[in-house]
């Protein structure tokens, strides 16, 4: 199994000399619990999410259906405790190439949503011990 994908996006960064990832992440069920009263973020969001942003080469992409203030909320709540995205709902520093066209779907290497099976109670930790174990998590300073 390749968890969330991340062994082999970081093996085609280098292989294919690319300067970035993009990581797309759902709102509800996988960064946040599911309540619409008020924001609560899964365990292990904030270091995850924290080493993602002390990446030079890795954009964060929120990627919710919520209604426009309650991204704001859910944006003023992640920068209180530390972390951004790069971007909302969208990728535009991909642009439409002859192979592929971003009109209506954004270019992303990896996908974290509980749609796709995301569980958000352990994944998170998942994802720090497989960026450990291909050798990324060091990488820029963040302790393992």
């Amino acid at each position: 199994m390749n968890l969330f994908n991340l062994e082999r996006a970081f093996k085609q960064k280098k292989e294919r000399k690319w300067n970035r990832l993009y990581v797309a992440i759902d709102a509800h069920g996988t960064l946040i619990k599911p309540y619409h009263d008020h924001i609560e973020f899964y365990p292990g969001v904030r270091e995850v999410m924290l080493w993602f942003n002390s990446r030079h080469d890795i954009s964060t992409i929120l990627w919710t259906s919520s209604h426009q203030k309650d991204i704001q909320n859910l944006l003023i709540e992640a920068e209180k405790i530390g972390f951004r995205f790069n971007y909302v709902n969208q990728n535009t520093a991909e642009e439409n190439t002859d192979k592929a066209c971003f009109d209506q779907k954004f270019y992303f290497n990896v996908l974290l949503d509980d749609k796709a099976g995301f569980e958000p109670e352990t994944d998170w930790e998942l994802i720090k011990l497989e960026l450990i174990r291909i050798g990324e998590w060091n990488k820029y300073g963040i302790p393992a």
